[in-house]
């Protein structure tokens, strides 16, 4: 399961006792393209009924988009929930505004919880409604966005979060398009059918080149492709079972 926590704190200072939201994101099947069930909970807020996210490719954009998709399913009140930025009512110069915030993205499983992703949201200077956000993730490099604007009337610390990750996405105020799922073409070799390592697209290359050091594979050393190449079912293997 991923959870996504949000805290009304600097990421040293996150605890459960500034905790504003979690986001679940939930498994239901999984395989390359994945489907997910997706749980909001905001304090003093009522509990939503689970939403599903469906037909996912896993591994094939940053896990911030999956967030913002999830974020964006799990916040409608009322159906139907779909992969659109929520509209909000502008607040002007008195908008509701938060000085600093955190998002801890986490898997969990068998009683196991790894960090990976942090997002770091900040006022930008003295202007209420205008945010700067940095954001890591276990695969890929650091990001930190321009500054950009959010300021509505009512203060949703999860919808501040869709909008900061949209920022990261490149996409100012709509879903951008969804990832399609990484596969490139194979190259044979004796028959065999081969991907190469260099064309996947991160972060499913250095997952993929990490699960392999997991399992004591090596990669196969291939011409014009410099991290080598693997065997395509075992990619498909990857893609089918890590997390």
């Amino acid at each position: 399961m991923l959870s996504v926590c949000i805290h009304a704190a600097a990421p040293e200072r996150a605890t459960r006792f500034n905790r504003l939201a979690r986001l679940d994101i939930v498994y239901e099947q999984l395989s390359p393209v994945a489907d997910y069930k997706v749980v909001l909970l905001e304090r003093n807020c009522d509990v939503l009924p689970p939403r599903r996210l469906q037909s996912y490719p896993r591994w094939s954009s940053s896990l911030w988009d999956l967030v913002a998709r999830a974020a964006a399913i799990a916040l409608p009140e009322e159906p139907p929930a779909m992969e659109v930025v929520p509209a909000f009512e502008p607040g002007g110069k008195r908008c509701a505004y938060i000085r600093e915030m955190t998002a801890i993205l986490e898997h969990s499983a068998n009683d196991t919880r790894n960090t990976l992703g942090i997002a770091h949201i900040k006022q930008a200077g003295r202007h209420r409604g205008l945010y700067l956000a940095s954001f890591e993730e276990h695969t890929v490099r650091p990001c930190r966005t321009e500054p950009f604007e959010f300021a509505p009337t009512f203060f949703r610390s999860t919808e501040l979060l869709l909008h900061a990750c949209l920022q990261r996405l490149g996409s100012a105020a709509e879903m951008p398009p969804r990832p399609g799922l990484c596969a490139p073409p194979p190259v044979v070799v004796d028959g065999v059918p081969y991907v190469q390592i260099h064309e996947l697209v991160e972060p499913a290359r250095t997952g993929f080149r990490t699960w392999l050091q997991w399992f004591s594979e090596s990669a196969v050393e291939y011409p014009g492709a410099p991290f080598g190449i693997a065997p395509e079912a075992m990619y498909v293997k990857f893609l089918s079972s890590a997390i």
